[in-house]
């Protein structure tokens, strides 16, 4: 009897028919780069130029969330997820071996791609980094903070020009910026004035209550209370070093197209999770669950679309929309969902619902109106309309008319907190 043809085997023979040749993909991860950080898409106080390109010729995701962590360094649980396609309470330890999990380097490899990492190396699912056939650290032998996010760039523009062309490459830049300490070099500090710059809707002295992590190192970059000029100031640091990375990105972009892969490179940038850097709710850091928490995600590529969309991402779902993009394999145990419907025009969305965490002390859950931020070592809620209030500054948790709604969002919170196996923190008490 003759042995059934794997989904593996059957993409390659109907691609083989079609004439497909798989696109090369890099995956840009910037490290702390919040949502609302690229001119077009909604912040005209910041330069962007080359991330607007891309967001003119893909998909840009407005709502895309890490899951969060049980650590205070938020970028590792992040970038694990991203690497394994697992979700929060699902993924490694940063030294733990790779055992069963999936690796994305791995899913590519075995699809015949070259792959290449560089990025930092105390933020990341060790085995992971190591997976890839090729892997440099941007803080060995790359000089100065300020200098990295060109030395990077360079190495993958290196890299770029030096592959053969008959096969496709997947490249992953993970540059530390704009991560603290925030410094460009002096040409893209200077496009900065603090003075002109506004401070956010919801900027507060002091958050108005103890989140459980109002003392980690992130809040202690600038004194208590947040005044107007030191968070203008370091909103400009922040700005200047987004731009220097878009700088290089635009030069990493111009590389694709002097080795004539424009036409067949999927590009996505993203970035392991935003922070409050500007005095939102009177903080600075990524430990915390308001809406500044969220990344920005732009997918171009061959047959990519334009277009906006609002649908529930999470970081782990990067993984298997990468592998359907580019017709790889989708590995046993990634737990993510591809965002290929969407990206390709079939499907709104892939949840209705989203949720996180961070260590034992904050639980949120979210849909496409309403918010749930839960604090369970003081019991304490928040519910926001992020339809009416965006910027998180109506607490609606108190007020009797959405009493029934807090109730409902308690429920849906508990949920998930079984459906990921959340053994960290208890169930909200729910009213009849």
């Amino acid at each position: 009897m003759r042995e059934p043809i794997s989904r593996r085997q059957l993409f390659s023979a109907t691609a083989a028919a079609a004439g497909f040749r798989r696109p090369s993909v890099i995956l840009i991860n910037a490290d702390d780069q919040r949502f609302d950080t690229i001119h077009a898409l909604g912040n005209p106080d910041i330069q962007t130029p080359n991330l607007d390109r891309l967001a003119g010729r893909g998909v840009c995701f407005s709502n895309v969330y890490s899951q969060g962590g049980m650590v205070g360094a938020m970028c590792l649980p992040s970038r694990t997820m991203l690497m394994t396609g697992r979700s929060v309470f699902h993924i490694p330890g940063r030294n733990d071996p790779p055992g069963n999990y999936p690796l994305l380097p791995k899913a590519f490899e075995s699809a015949g791609y070259s792959t290449f990492h560089i990025g930092k190396p105390g933020n990341t699912y060790v085995a992971a980094s190591q997976a890839f056939q090729k892997t440099l650290y941007a803080e060995e032998g790359f000089g100065v903070r300020a200098e990295q996010s060109e030395r990077s760039a360079e190495a993958v523009i290196d890299y770029i020009r030096g592959h053969r062309q008959s096969a496709p490459f997947f490249v992953y830049l993970a540059p530390p910026v704009p991560h603290d300490p925030r410094v460009a070099p002096q040409r893209f500090m200077d496009l900065y004035d603090p003075a002109r710059l506004p401070l956010p809707r919801n900027f507060m002295p002091e958050h108005p209550f103890d989140n459980g992590e109002l003392r980690i190192r992130d809040e202690m970059l600038a004194p208590f209370p947040r005044t107007p000029a030191v968070m203008r100031r370091h909103l400009a640091d922040y700005y200047a070093c987004i731009t220097c990375l878009d700088f290089h990105i635009g030069r990493i972009l111009q590389s694709i197209e002097e080795t004539g892969r424009a036409g067949n490179t999927i590009v996505l940038s993203t970035s392991d999770q935003g922070l409050a850097v500007g005095g939102r709710h009177g903080l600075m850091g990524k430990q915390n669950l308001y809406e500044h928490f969220k990344s920005p995600l732009i997918v171009t590529g061959p047959g990519i679309r334009r277009g906006r969309s609002s649908a529930l991402v999470y970081m782990h779902d990067l993984f298997p929309t990468l592998c359907d993009l580019a017709g790889v394999r989708i590995p046993a145990g990634v737990e993510g969902s591809s965002l290929a419907p969407i990206i390709r025009g079939k499907q709104r969305q892939v949840r209705d619902s989203l949720f996180a965490v961070y260590k034992d002390c904050q639980r949120m859950v979210r849909d496409s109106r309403w918010k749930l931020i839960w604090y369970p070592k003081i019991n304490r809620f928040q519910l926001f309309d992020l339809a009416n209030d965006p910027w998180e500054i109506d607490d609606l948790a108190a007020k009797p008319l959405h009493a029934s709604r807090l109730e409902q969002m308690k429920r849906r919170l508990a949920e998930h907190q079984d459906q990921f196996e959340d053994r960290y923190a208890p169930r909200p008490e729910v009213g009849c």
